[in-house]
């Protein structure tokens, strides 16, 4: 393997020094040199239909996924997967024109602040700095260098894909577009999708390399609360429903309702990623809506259960404010000798956004079919000029639909804005989990008989990835999560089925990288170099000779 060192560092140098910022089109200049870097390779000359750059559907920015596949005796294949999309630069402040090149940088990073395990590291000459050498070009560089070696040798037992996607780090448009392009390679080919290894970068714990056999869920609910309007002088003849959002906000931040455990392993509870009113303009009235949107990460359970649990929570957390109103509405006209006897009285209604658009449909079908259709063109215009993001454009859609309705009374509104990313545990797909441990028992004694490199697993990575598309390890209600989205269409999708009947188990196994998404980003040299492409090579080599 000592043949591929200085492939992956060159391929490292030049992949790294590409500004591939996610959700921009530069994305596609990585695609390009991919491109052109299988084209220049031996294999591909002769064999010109088994790479290429695979135009993702419907993709605004025009995005293309890079794919080469080395074909064996057999129809076994190993997928080698990685992305080519890059975080913003922002955290390099004043050196931020350094942050692609890995050869100046390590000199200019002295001039900012760094934490002293990165500058002891910096001094060591054993680590690469830079945007992307960790998040995910490192893992590029090897899987490249990988399949160039493995289509130069003259006995190859079965088929090596690699593909390189776009932006992982957004909306993973990449991933859920390759599922087309894995689908059409499997039946044009034949293939066997046996193994896919996730080249994402990985950290250790206790001088253990720790490799994720699965990756963790997550979706984003959005609530929208409607309240009733008043003046603020008379807010006991009003509803507000920043309150009643707050107290959903109250009950769900930070909660381990939410949470997913599995042998000592737990997903971290929820926090909000956004609460705000939607008033425009000031005046001296409560706002008649508010909204927000949170995350949670799961292992197990499915968007229907989280709804479920919402709408609970949604209908408790209505009765406590207005129950607190009360309360305090009871001692206000105690002491106020101008206040009405008149009680507070509102009930609570929860619904999710499938029930608000039977509502809209229910009031007039046609009319609000040409509506819908219009404002899903309205947003999609205003994402492709990048002037509002997925969960904003979800909570428009959301209140326009209220509109439509004409529902004037209280109420709070359920539903998920994109991204969703399935929970996968590799193990747990029936009848072929036992690859996940067969494969990773042995690159653990392997690293540790022969490198001294000792590794360790974690049931799920928490940190999200595209092996979320890879498989499914159970099924759920897929069209009532679709009916909930907003954004579903067009703009937004997931191939469940096309997913399903994949089914590929999958591992993510990378270099060992440290502060990726911060200045001090960095992959290990030997790791990249050594360590990795090895242990890699061993379960290439398991799968073909034992699966």
């Amino acid at each position: 393997m000592s043949e591929i060192k200085e492939k992956i560092l060159s391929i490292l140098k030049e992949t790294v020094s590409i500004d591939s910022f996610s959700a921009t089109e530069n994305e596609n200049r990585v695609s390009e040199y991919l491109y052109d870097y299988m084209k220049s390779m031996k294999y591909f000359e002769d064999n010109p239909n088994l790479f290429g750059n695979f135009k993702i559907e419907d993709d605004y920015l025009g995005r293309r996924i890079s794919y080469g596949m080395v074909r064996g005796k057999s129809n076994k294949t190993v997928v080698l997967m990685n992305h080519h999309d890059v975080v913003g630069i922002d955290d390099y402040g004043s050196i931020k024109e350094y942050a692609f090149d890995i050869e100046r940088l390590p000199e200019k990073i002295r001039e900012i602040n760094i934490n002293t395990e990165a500058l002891e590291d910096l001094n060591s000459g054993e680590w690469i700095f830079g945007r992307g050498a960790a998040d995910m070009k490192g893992g590029l560089a090897i899987q490249l260098a990988y399949l160039e070696r493995y289509s130069e040798m003259e006995e190859r037992e079965g088929n090596i894909l690699f593909i390189s996607v776009p932006d992982e780090e957004s909306y993973s448009t990449g991933m859920r577009g390759a599922v087309k392009l894995l689908s059409r390679l499997k039946e044009e080919f034949e293939l066997e999708y046996s193994f896919l290894i996730d080249c994402e970068p990985n950290f250790k714990v206790n001088g253990k390399h720790v490799v994720s056999l699965g990756t963790a869920g997550k979706c984003m609910p959005v609530i929208l609360a409607q309240g009733q309007k008043s003046h603020i002088c008379r807010c006991f003849d009003g509803l507000n429903p920043i309150g009643v959002l707050g107290e959903i906000f109250s009950r769900t931040e930070l909660s381990l309702e939410f949470s997913d455990e599995l042998d000592g392993e737990i997903t971290v509870p929820p926090t909000w990623n956004y609460f705000k009113d939607m008033k425009v303009e000031y005046d001296v009235s409560i706002p008649i809506r508010a909204c927000g949107y949170f995350s949670v990460i799961s292992f197990y359970t499915s968007p229907d259960e989280i709804l479920e649990k919402l709408k609970r929570i949604s209908n408790d957390s209505f009765k406590a404010y207005v129950n607190k109103m009360k309360m305090i509405y009871s001692e206000y006209k105690c002491r106020n000798m101008h206040c009405s006897e008149r009680e507070i009285e509102f009930k609570p209604e929860v619904l999710s956004f499938e029930e608000l658009m039977n509502i809209a449909s229910e009031k007039d079908k046609e009319g609000f079919g040409r509506f819908y259709g219009k404002l899903y063109d309205e947003i999609s215009e205003k994402i492709v000029k990048n002037e509002i993001n997925y969960p904003q454009a979800t909570i428009r859609i959301m209140d326009e639909v209220m509109n439509f309705t004409g529902i004037s009374y209280p109420v709070i509104v359920l539903g998920f804005a994109p991204p969703y990313y399935p929970a996968l545990n590799s193990r747990k797909i029936s009848g072929k989990g036992h690859i996940i441990d067969e494969c990773y028992n042995l690159i653990r004694d392997y690293a540790h008989d022969n490198f001294n490199y000792d590794l360790n697993y974690e049931n799920y990575t928490v940190g999200l990835s595209d092996c979320s598309y890879c498989a499914v390890d159970r099924a759920f209600d897929y069209d009532s999560f679709s009916l909930n989205t907003p954004m579903w269409g067009k703009l937004y999708s997931i191939d469940f089925e096309g997913i399903e009947k994949l089914n590929i188990p999958s591992i993510i196994f990378g270099p060992w990288s440290k502060d990726y998404h911060q200045a001090t980003e960095r992959v290990n040299r030997e790791s990249l170099t050594v360590i990795v492409p090895k242990l890699i090579d061993e379960i290439v080599n398991y799968i073909f000779k034992n699966k």
